[in-house]
């Protein structure tokens, strides 16, 4: 029987952890052990629209409040600087796994060329004006919660989880742990550098990277994913804004031993490289990075492994957050993954009555392992194709990443092209919901994979394709920017739309 909860660890996963268990079993006791040893990333981070979601339905937190405290920006999709076009987005909308009428085919038979991704649909055309929101008849934003998520700096973040968690009565206590005590059900208490022993029936890892009560204290082995992904570092650092516009995506740009992030914030810009240290060392890294950002500031490195643990609930330990895995940052999946973890275990724990089962438990742990690597086949993709540079780490990434799951997609596509036909089939059900259908077309199309099929539009479809795109640049033309939206939503009437998140998610088809 569950009847408290301890976690380990003051992080932004410590603290969804907290407020997700209160939001759905108020009942349950929650208490958060933060270390000073035990410090936050602190990097800007984007995120995907399952964020949004937890947060504001799931959780029930406030939009106001979140936009006055958090101060985040919005991210409507990615922006690749990947392969031979000149650029691609992934966005959150649908754009490849569409068929626009008349059209007979998909989409992304009409973007056979290497062109810039710049009309593929009306997210995309948004991006490249650097505007947020289609205005309606009325004057007024056109907003639609599935079709945009956040940058967030972490550390506002962070704050303002404590600030929530404090409304919501949670203990916070401040300590180190000197020692962890186990017996035959797992961990029995913490002893604190201060004497201080606490305990619990369960204990929530939200440690970071140093995972230190499943990976440490209880010896999980780590299932490594670096057969599809070889980067392994990252050199972080960043500039204050001056006079670059506010871009509503974030950019994903090809380096020569991996590749590097650009995330909007209104007064600060974050640029990451995540890089391999097999074909790069930590000064060469540093010097590529100052040389394409020459208003970086200061820098840091921050070491990772791409992976999962084997289970990521052990006895009376959950694992939450990078303390269960990690799947690097190229599709902004840290939060969400926490999102997900959080959910589902809140969703054990009232299904069981604070009484799980081993059955229950293990399928906890399979279905978050299939997320886990569901985001890892996803990202192979990204790097298996991209024919952008011809460095050693590239060629490595062309020859040898393993694609696992998403290889019979790919065998599909190559010898089918872009068909959504077979959407529900191709790809497993239980996908992450942003990593469907549209997600792989953007990839595989946005880097002009070659397939064999023999059929390619005749030039009246091509015809209609460019009044297609006319149409989309049209509609987009009079669509707020990022500092007229800012303005709007700053204004003393503004108010978000009631139950705006209250419903169900849109999940890809």
């Amino acid at each position: 029987m569950i009847r408290a909860v301890l976690i380990f660890g003051g992080g932004s996963a410590g603290f969804l952890a907290a407020l997700t268990l209160k939001r759905r079993l108020p009942e349950l006791p929650v208490t958060i052990l933060r270390s000073k040893d035990i410090g936050i990333i602190g990097v800007g981070e984007g995120t995907t629209t399952t964020v949004g979601y937890h947060l504001h339905h799931y959780c029930n937190l406030d939009v106001a409040t979140f936009y006055r405290l958090v101060e985040p920006q919005w991210k409507i999709g990615i922006r690749f600087e990947w392969g031979p076009r000149p650029y691609f987005n992934y966005v959150f909308g649908y754009e490849l796994d569409t068929i626009y009428p008349p059209l007979p085919r998909g989409t992304g038979y009409y973007l056979d060329g290497e062109e810039a991704f710049e009309t593929a649909g009306l997210q995309s055309r948004l991006m490249h004006e650097n505007k947020i929101w289609l205005r309606r008849p009325d004057g007024r934003p056109q907003l639609c919660a599935d079709e945009w998520t956040y940058h967030l700096e972490n550390e506002k973040l962070v704050a303002y989880f404590e600030t929530v968690a404090g409304h919501l009565g949670i203990p916070i206590i401040e300590g180190t742990a000197t020692e962890v005590l186990q017996n035959d059900h797992g961990i029995s208490s913490v002893k604190l550098e201060s004497g201080e022993v606490l305990t619990a029936d369960l204990y929530l890892d939200c440690s970071g990277f140093r995972s230190e009560l499943l990976g440490k204290a209880l010896g999980e082995p780590f299932h490594s994913y670096k057969d599809s992904l070889f980067c392994d570092r990252a050199v972080i650092g960043g500039w204050s804004r001056e006079e670059e516009p506010i871009k509503p995506y974030t950019t994903a740009e090809t380096m020569s031993s991996g590749w590097c992030w650009q995330i909007e914030h209104e007064y600060h810009i974050n640029r990451g490289y995540v890089f391999a240290s097999a074909f790069a060392s930590d000064t060469e890294a540093e010097t590529e990075f100052r040389t394409k950002n020459p208003k970086v500031q200061s820098t840091r490195i921050v070491p990772f492994r791409a992976g999962r643990y084997e289970r990521l609930w052990v006895k009376n330990v959950v694992a939450i957050g990078n303390a269960a895995g990690f799947v690097e940052p190229l599709e902004a999946s840290a939060l969400s993954a926490i999102c997900m973890q959080c959910q589902a275990l809140a969703e054990v724990l009232a299904d069981a009555n604070f009484q799980p089962r081993a059955s229950t438990i293990s399928n906890f742990n399979r279905h978050l392992n299939r997320s886990f690597d569901t985001i890892r086949t996803f990202l192979a993709l990204h790097y298996r194709f991209n024919r952008r540079l011809d460095t050693p780490f590239w060629r490595e990434c062309l020859e040898k990443v393993e694609l696992h799951e998403a290889a019979r997609f790919v065998e599909f596509y190559r010898e089918n092209g872009p068909s959504v036909l077979w959407r529900r089939l191709l790809l497993d059900t239980n996908d992450a919901r942003e990593f469907g259908t549209e997600g792989h077309l953007a990839m595989l199309v946005g880097m002009s994979v070659p397939y064999d099929s023999a059929y390619r539009p005749s030039a009246e479809e091509r015809l209609q394709w460019q009044r297609i795109q006319q149409k989309i640049t049209e509609h987009v033309r009079d669509a707020f920017t990022v500092p007229q939206a800012l303005q709007m939503i700053r204004a003393p009437g503004w108010k978000w739309p009631d139950k705006f998140y209250d419903k169900p998610h849109a999940m890809r088809r």
